[in-house]
């Protein structure tokens, strides 16, 4: 193979690995962006990264073409751990906000949401992701994120295949996510938990008033009050959520 077609290999390689995070996020704060800026900021970060290749590995390459299949699958296996990374911060998000839409009362708003697409969503769960996605940039993190997608180049030079994954630390990763999803959320499921009990004490009195469907209201206004209070701690504890799930990614790589 000439350079130029090694390069170009390089240059596919290198989107291969970006794409999982950057052009094909399903739950992250980069898919309110057009395709096409994700595609052109993917391929820019690609052809960086070609550019800082030393000469002899353009000119090297892989070889044969069962060799540049298999470093394929690497990259995109690799790419998949950075998208995980940033699509499960904003899942366990969602799932937060659904145990609130459950405690609240506001389950059924998701029969009403034109916005849905045909896809059951959260009502606080879709607040609280779109308040990650803007303490996302406003917090810098995309740029801890495409820092560590370059600096995992360096630890995993592209079309190597060294990496070795480990599956406890992806389920790791997992659980504490969505552990930390639950820490954003506990004060306001506390609080509407203190409601409830105050619910079942007004039932065992007064059975005839139907004092939980009287409550429901106001436990949806109190939703929202805890909520709004909330608000000073959620952006620390979104920043350390997406911080932690970054920090496991070599520990999923094995790295």
């Amino acid at each position: 193979m000439t350079a130029f077609e090694n390069a170009a290999g390089m240059l596919a390689l290198a989107f291969l690995r970006y794409a999982p995070a950057i052009v094909l996020p399903s739950l992250s704060p980069l898919r309110w962006a057009p395709p096409l800026v994700r595609i052109v900021l993917a391929l820019g970060l690609a052809w960086v990264t070609m550019l800082a290749m030393p000469v002899e590995d353009l000119h090297a390459g892989l070889g044969h073409a069962v060799a540049w299949t298999a470093a394929a699958f690497g990259e995109l296996a690799i790419g998949t751990a950075f998208g995980l990374a940033l699509a499960m911060p904003q899942a366990a998000l969602h799932h937060g906000g659904w145990l609130l839409d459950v405690q609240a009362g506001l389950g059924t708003a998701t029969l009403f949401d034109p916005g849905a697409q045909n896809e059951t969503q959260s009502l606080l769960g879709m607040a609280l992701m779109l308040l990650a996605t803007a303490l996302f940039f406003t917090l810098d993190l995309h740029l801890d994120l495409y820092r560590s997608l370059i600096a995992s180049t360096q630890v995993l030079p592209l079309g190597q295949m060294a990496l070795r994954p480990e599956p406890t630390a992806i389920l790791a990763m997992i659980g504490n996510s969505f552990l930390l999803g639950l820490m954003v959320v506990a004060p306001v499921m506390l609080g509407l938990f203190a409601i409830d009990i105050g619910v079942a004490y007004a039932t065992r009195s007064m059975p005839q008033a139907n004092v939980y469907f009287l409550a429901l209201p106001l436990k949806a206004l109190a939703a929202m009050l805890l909520l709004a209070v909330a608000l000073n701690t959620m952006p620390a504890l979104i920043s350390r959520l997406y911080h932690d799930a970054f920090s496991r990614v070599p520990s999923m790589l094995g790295v």
